[in-house]
């Protein structure tokens, strides 16, 4: 019953055979009935770019590592999570140092949420069992982290051995790995940071937050090795660093070229797939940069022959919508006449290309928040502000997630800086990046619809005027 929705993730007929009894098995004990599947086809086929076999490929990775986080307990000695936004270095580290060992490593939030969220819209269950665990609803906690311990308790998902967790963007990770740990009993490792960064620091690094960023990297790295039974290795370590310099850099040229294009040749809900498969440890190394190659390609090849997913023309946006569990919002932005032109934090921008004088492993796992967003309060600010400038964006559509603390602070004054700086319109709307029980695309629709005749009016009477 699920033959068509395997070819839609990129499964060839002979790969669906082999490994039916796994998928069945998996199925079953995640509730995936035939309604579910037809959900799952028609939401592929409406939000995400299926005609793509680079888009295809992320979704067939997604699609494995659901049945595999499922059967881990019974298929694997022993089992590691993690979780968004952890960086993927360490925990990629740690993976290749167990070649060894039977040992299966996945960030389970993430992948639920793009699979049993994005593909099924199933989430709700794990949501409330995760809210009468120790996650309360009303108290602003991260739905990704009600949602991975919904799984577990429900039985869906094993508890792991270890936890592996950041604790720099903001409380809620270690919060709930906390009750992960006193509550269940799994150890947990913390990689820390001081993000106490003054207005007027950005982009530059201080030595103090590196060097105890790698001191926390080691503690990390000691409480692996004791827990899983595994030495962290150099070689481990260098190829983590190569293959994740090589993703990065070619996802920064997928993200410049559909930024750049006039139309926007690709859905950005299917950019999302390619992103967050970067903050997860796959072993499909290789196929993950076979998917992200052929989809540069196509979508090059969509480029020349003037092809797109909005008219040509119509006015750009910067959003900084990056939800995994509904691609019916940005989808919904682009049936506006909204050309998506990059989505936060999608480009990473030249300060992720910045030199620096650290050369140690560790030192350059704590160089890590001191990049990016995770700086600073003016990070998060300055870099929404570039986004902008370098994709000369019409207007600015700006996410105020109900329950992300590094987020939320930052939204009304990264408004105000783009209108003074750029004197651009900026749309905020309100959801939430993990739930989608409190909002929906039909209710924000009105306020897009508006914003978007907003912007082609301005534009029109910028044209007119030249």
């Amino acid at each position: 019953m699920y033959t068509e929705l395997f070819k839609l993730c990129g499964f060839e007929p002979d790969e669906i055979e082999r490994e039916r009894p796994r998928i069945n098995k998996a199925f079953k004990i995640l509730g995936i009935e035939e309604k579910d599947i037809e959900r799952g086809e028609n939401r592929l086929r409406q939000y995400l770019d299926v005609e793509l076999l680079g888009v295809r490929k992320f979704l067939g990775i997604w699609m494995r590592e659901l049945v595999n986080l499922v059967l881990a307990r019974e298929e694997h000695d022993k089992v590691v999570y993690s979780d968004f936004p952890m960086e993927l270095r360490p925990l990629m580290s740690m993976m290749l140092s167990t070649e060894e060992k039977d040992v299966y490593f996945a960030t389970p939030g993430q992948i639920i949420n793009m699979t049993i969220g994005q593909i099924f819209d199933k989430l709700t269950p794990f949501l409330e069992a995760g809210e009468e665990n120790g996650l309360p609803p009303g108290a602003a906690h991260c739905a990704l982290y009600q949602t991975r311990l919904g799984a577990m308790v429900k039985g869906v998902i094993p508890f792991p051995d270890l936890s592996v967790i950041a604790s720099y963007h903001c409380d809620q990770p270690s919060e709930a790995e906390e009750l992960l740990h006193e509550v269940y009993g799994v150890p947990v490792a913390h990689l820390d940071s001081c993000p106490d960064a003054n207005w007027g620091d950005w982009p530059k690094f201080n030595d103090h937050r590196v060097r105890y960023g790698a001191s926390q990297a080691r503690k990390l790295f000691q409480t692996f090795e004791k827990v899983i039974g595994c030495q962290m290795t150099e070689e481990a370590i260098r190829a983590t660093n190569k293959a994740n310099a090589i993703y990065r850099l070619k996802f920064q040229q997928l993200a410049e070229l559909i930024g750049h294009a006039d139309p926007q040749p690709i859905r950005q809900a299917s950019m999302a797939h390619a992103f967050f498969l970067n903050s997860m440890p796959t072993r499909d190394i290789e196929g993950k940069q076979e998917a992200l190659e052929i989809l540069v390609d196509e979508v090059q090849q969509r480029v020349d022959e003037g092809r797109g997913v909005v008219e040509k023309g119509a006015p750009g946006v910067f959003s900084t919508i990056t939800i995994s569990v509904d691609p019916s919002i940005t989808y919904m932005i682009e049936q506006a006449g909204l050309a998506i032109r990059i989505q936060i934090p999608f480009w990473l921008g030249p300060w992720v290309l910045t030199k620096h004088p650290y050369r140690d492993w560790a030192d350059m796992i704590g160089v890590g928040p001191c990049l990016d967003i995770p700086h600073s309060c003016q990070a998060h600010v300055t870099i929404n502000l570039e986004n902008c400038r370098a994709f000369n964006v019409d207007g600015v559509i700006n996410f105020y997630p109900y329950s992300c603390r590094e987020w939320t602070p930052t939204v009304m004054i990264t408004k105000k800086v783009i209108e003074k700086e750029l004197g651009i319109p900026v749309l905020i709307l309100e959801g939430d990046s993990y739930d989608t029980r409190n909002y929906s695309a039909s209710q924000l629709r009105t306020r897009v619809e508006t914003f978007a005749e907003l912007l082609r009016a301005t534009k029109a009477t910028k044209a007119a005027s030249r």
